[in-house]
């Protein structure tokens, strides 16, 4: 019920919205209510014969083909929810603004009446679609008729009521906040859809070998509960999640934040990167030294990866406290000697808040057999993408090379970062990053890390200058359904000098299948 008021909810005010514009900039003008309300209604039999098309299409194909035309559904809403979200934050200003201007014309008698129609008509046909296709998705996956119902009561009154007292003024909060706090909640709602789509096209035989629950957490929320029906209807969320919805959640959740973040270049944001650039132009500073991933120079040809990284500094210094870098990933390995992968990489430090930094392409190739030679070698590529493009792009570059003694395992990762582009102003940045571990068994591997950075040649000659960190870390892998199985790293570091914080902890948390 939550999950169809708050959709319910968003879509009536934005017709709400899009009526206020329009009746405020007419105002005053004869016979405009008929056509506006010739517009509404033309909408809303619209929407109508969406929902019959629909169900009777829905009628024709039960038995043979009902689970594939399920997932279609699902992912139809979902593909129509996700695609209004990212255009209202991008369009609901320049949106407001031509209704006013298209009502003002009709006001002036620069365009006809029925104009009016065709604005409103529009408007309701593309809001009361969504609707149509995200309640019977909501139906198909588990929802009951009560619930619908009156979750949709209840989010078109709030809704309703909201946009007539915007367009009143009686209420101080603007529709842009309202737009953007349902906007979050909408992402999550249409990371949940697609994964609930996947779920029927399972069921239908595809995604076999990603068919297999990867935990249960019945436990502790039952999908039956009060709490887990909410969850499941709002969020998507399944006490007992395949592999196959796993990654369709992480991966529609992941694309939509990154293309929302990625079109929302604002220009204040843009002023205040440029002053922190100048800053470091003129102490010749360089940035924050990220906690990195120590590569493996092996590859395994089919496999698929879903990888979360993230890293976190603790200091008593303001400057050098609370420095994090989240970096999430999809990637693939084609061959058996190259593997590629797209990371979006989110950052925050003392004087910004948490923002997305770039994208990454990366790149790794493995240059010898395993065992063939006394070390084993491998090369990392990657192109860094800067968010802001008052900051510069990157090329990065690592020798990735690996020595087992005994249960021992040893990896050493040598690389370097130039930055590229009309905003470059460094050269290479020069890194050392380093591990030996302890093959305890395959879930359990204690060992040591190093994490440094020398810094550029011109810049970084003295070693407090540098940035190194050094201390325990734990590895491991748990073997999951077929050849999939979940990676682990955990380690927390000491700074071993001036440049560096205090301390500072490393996550990695890495599902790895085959289709």
């Amino acid at each position: 019920m939550l999950s169809t008021a708050i959709v319910i909810f968003r879509e009536a005010l934005e017709i709400a919205v899009i009526l206020g514009a329009v009746l405020a900039a007419t105002s005053g003008l004869k016979g405009r209510l008929f056509w506006i309300i010739g517009g509404l209604t033309g909408g809303i039999f619209g929407a109508s014969l969406v929902a019959v098309f629909t169900r009777s299409i829905s009628s024709a194909i039960s038995g043979m083909g009902q689970e594939v035309f399920n997932a279609s559904i699902l992912f139809t809403a979902a593909l129509f929810i996700g695609w209004t979200v990212l255009w209202m934050r991008k369009h609901a200003r320049e949106m407001t603004a031509h209704l006013k201007k298209v009502g003002t014309e009709v006001a002036e008698g620069k365009l006809p009446l029925y104009s009016l129609s065709l604005i409103i008509g529009l408007a309701t046909l593309r809001e009361g679609s969504e609707i149509v296709l995200f309640i019977y998705g909501m139906a198909l996956s588990g929802q009951t008729a009560i619930s619908i119902i009156f979750g949709s009561i209840i989010g078109f009154a709030l809704g309703t009521t909201a946009g007539v007292m915007l367009y009143y003024g009686l209420i101080t909060i603007s529709a842009k906040y309202m737009f953007q706090v349902t906007s979050w909640i909408l992402i999550l709602l249409v990371a949940g859809l697609s994964s609930q789509g996947v779920s029927f096209l399972q069921a239908a035989g595809y995604f076999s070998s990603l068919s297999k629950p990867l935990w249960d957490t019945s436990w502790l929320l039952s999908e039956g509960s009060i709490g887990g029906k909410a969850l499941h209807s709002l969020i998507g969320y399944s006490a007992k999640p395949t592999g196959a919805q796993l990654i369709c959640y992480v991966t529609t959740l992941v694309g939509l934040i990154s293309t929302i973040v990625l079109t929302e270049r604002r220009r204040k944001h843009a002023v205040t990167v440029a002053a922190m650039v100048a800053v470091f132009l003129l102490l010749d500073a360089a940035p924050a030294f990220a906690l990195d991933k120590i590569y493996s120079p092996y590859v395994t040809k089919g496999e698929w990866e879903v990888e979360y990284r993230g890293s976190s500094t603790f200091d008593s210094n303001h400057d050098k406290n609370g420095i994090q870098s989240h970096q999430t990933a999809l990637g693939y390995s084609p061959t058996d000697y190259w593997a590629t992968e797209l990371y979006s990489n989110f950052v925050r430090d003392p004087e910004s808040t948490f923002h997305m930094e770039g994208l990454e392409w990366e790149n790794r190739f493995q240059l010898t057999e395993p065992g063939k030679y006394w070390m084993d070698f491998g090369l990392l590529a990657s192109y860094i993408y800067a968010h802001e493009r008052t900051n510069a792009d990157a090329l990065e570059t690592k020798l990735l090379v690996e020595k087992d003694i005994g249960k021992f395992i040893n990896i050493a990762n040598i690389g370097f970062e130039q930055e590229v582009g009309s905003h470059a102003h460094s050269g290479p940045d020069f890194e050392l990053l380093a591990n030996s571990r302890y093959k305890y068994s395959p879930y359990l591997q204690p060992g040591i890390e190093l994490q440094s950075n020398l810094g550029t040649a011109q810049a970084r000659r003295h070693f407090e200058n540098q940035e190194y960190y050094l201390g325990p870390a734990i590895y491991g892998q748990l073997p999951l359904q077929g050849l999939s199985k979940l990676k682990y790293e955990l380690a927390y570091l000491a700074g071993l000098t001036d440049a560096t914080s205090q301390s500072a902890i490393r996550l990695l948390v890495e599902y790895e299948f085959r289709l």
